[in-house]
């Protein structure tokens, strides 16, 4: 695996050669090749928390077919409006949950055409081996016209549909329903689900609700007209955020340029990650660029802006 690892302040960018990341690792295989380097960095997030706040969900009993220490796909689909329209979400209770006890949030998007439940599988954020402690949330994607499930920032996305505004809301709705620790909230998405990410850290809304963003293989969609991405306003900086990339990936590209069904053009990954590590605050040319593990052929390398990231 060739790979580059982009970190600015608590960015991180993990790219993998040998793996085409976007289809490939949907398999249940090289679901662990991915873990090893993408889960540990957001858990590492989730345990420097200092202290943990709590809210109003805090001493309310768990919704009806919601079971601690089952996967979210056992448990009932549970709904909540947004947009005047009814949007689906599951939802994994860690096993030893306290409804008085704050615990941390995590937002997993499916990637383009998956679902809630595929997500689940994929991410392993419903296992207690990653994430002991955590709620995981698994947000479900509206079908277009053509019944493919997709979020807002695909080129197929249906204009009526506010995905951003979904993760809002949802956000909200899961603050005052179970104990969670508001400073503690994190969204991570797959290939589109990604993309998505990438726009939630991005929007001074869900920026200022959200504490680190990771997406893997992430879909960053240029605009048609312009060929720009669109506008990041980030509610504060240094965002943390990771990025993970196969070199091989053929479905979105790592060098960029059109997707493999040509419905759009993405942004260089390395762009993008350095478009971050300037909005962060730090110069790009001065990452530390490190071997994280194999040799030859198949190697994982990162660059790094701030060492601080590494606990």
């Amino acid at each position: 695996m060739h790979g580059n690892v982009y970190i600015c302040s608590t960015c991180i960018c993990l790219s993998l050669c040998g793996i085409s990341s976007n289809r490939q690792l949907h398999e249940p295989k090289t679901n662990m090749k991915l873990s090893t380097f993408f889960l540990p960095s957001l858990s590492l997030l989730v345990a420097c928390a200092q202290c943990a706040s709590q809210t109003g969900g805090c001493g309310q009993p768990l919704p009806t077919g919601v079971k601690p220490g089952v996967l979210a796909a056992s448990n009932t689909p549970l709904h909540i409006n947004s947009g005047n329209r009814k949007r689906t979400y599951l939802v994994h209770v860690p096993e030893k949950y306290d409804v008085n006890s704050a615990v941390p949030l995590i937002l997993s998007f499916h990637g383009r055409a998956k679902t809630a439940t595929e997500q689940e599988g994929l991410s392993q954020f419903s296992n207690s081996s990653y994430n002991p402690d955590g709620i995981a949330v698994y947000p479900e994607g509206v079908p277009d016209k053509n019944g493919t499930q997709q979020w807002t920032g695909d080129p197929d996305a249906p204009a009526d549909i506010d995905d951003i505004l979904f993760t809002s809301d949802l956000i909200d709705h899961l603050l005052s329903r179970y104990c969670i620790d508001p400073s503690r909230v994190y969204a991570a998405g797959k290939s589109n689900g990604g993309g998505l990410v990438g726009l939630l850290a991005c929007d001074v809304g869900t920026s200022s609700k959200i504490a680190a963003f990771a997406a893997v293989s992430g879909a960053f969609y240029l605009n048609e007209s312009t060929g720009e991405l669109p506008p990041c306003k980030p509610a504060r900086v240094p965002i943390p955020i990771l990025e993970t990339h196969g070199l091989k990936d053929h479905t979105i590209n790592y060098t960029g340029g059109p997707d493999a069904s040509n419905r759009g053009d993405t942004i260089p990954i390395v762009s993008w990650v350095d478009d971050w590590a300037t909005r962060d605050g730090f110069e790009v040319d001065t990452n530390k660029t490190t071997t994280l593990c194999g040799d030859g052929a198949r190697t994982v390398k990162r660059y790094n802006w701030e060492e601080t990231v590494l606990y």
